[in-house]
């Protein structure tokens, strides 16, 4: 039962396939408080593909494959949900058309420039990744704390609107299970985590864009969407990457 629990989240999360079982979102979005767990697990996966690599590619070839291992896993689930909050912010007018660019399946300008600036920004900022502890260390950090940075959204925020994101705010909206993901949170920064230094910043960047992406979509569309939430995971991920290159390389 644990692991059925475990695997919705995982399956929901990545492009890991669920053996002919589909887990309705309702049962997904009461298990969000395990998305630490399988922000650990995708990146071990990744962390130790890019460690074996890791001798016989080395710069923007290195970042390249990582960047394509990681959005070809996760299944670009939440990037596109990034796409279609670019989108959404940037049109005028009222929150209904906010609503209609971020449902429209086509991406408009504003989400197309911005995954382009997120992909090769991505691949950049690996590239820059020159000690393989550091490299599986901050992989894995990254994945647990964006994964957190949802619950943590949900678990404050409000649904702008009826829709996939109103089971995940409304599941998180209890005080046992956001203890225990916070707890495991800790737990799994502690035991895979490079330094507290970099367990520090990397904190904080992911609590200064799960409350910027909130304020944000407050004003412009009443409350978090699926695709705030989305963003946010993926924004936590990239500033992690984007500070640990910054001010600790």
């Amino acid at each position: 039962m644990a692991f059925d629990r475990l695997f919705s989240v995982l399956s929901f999360l990545t492009v890991i396939p669920t053996r002919g079982k589909k887990y309705e979102i309702e049962y997904v979005a009461k298990n969000m408080y395990l998305f630490p767990i399988a922000g650990l697990i995708i990146g071990i996966i990744i962390g130790f593909v890019s460690f074996v690599i890791y001798d016989y590619v080395h710069g923007i070839l290195l970042g390249f494959i990582i960047t394509a291992m990681l959005i070809g896993f996760t299944g670009l689930h939440h990037t596109d949900a990034l796409s279609d909050l670019a989108d959404g912010l940037m049109v005028r007018g009222s929150k209904e058309e906010k609503h209609r660019a971020m449902a429209d399946p086509r991406n408009g300008t504003a989400g197309s420039v911005v995954i382009v600036f997120y992909i090769v920004g991505t691949v950049i900022l690996f590239s820059y990744l020159d000690d393989k502890s550091q490299l599986i260390s901050l992989i894995i950090i990254a994945e647990i704390l964006s994964k957190y940075s949802m619950i943590l959204q949900c678990y404050i925020g409000k649904s702008a609107w009826e829709g996939l994101n109103t089971c995940f705010v409304t599941q998180m909206k209890n005080n046992k299970k956001m203890i225990i993901s916070t707890i495991l949170m800790a737990l799994l920064l502690i035991i895979f985590g490079y330094d507290i230094y970099q367990i520090t910043i990397a904190i904080m960047t992911m609590l200064f864009v799960t409350f910027f992406l909130l304020l944000i979509s407050q004003r412009a569309l009443g409350g978090v969407s699926g695709d705030t939430i989305g963003a946010t995971n993926e924004l936590s991920r990239f500033l992690i990457y984007f500070m640990y290159v910054i001010l600790i390389k």
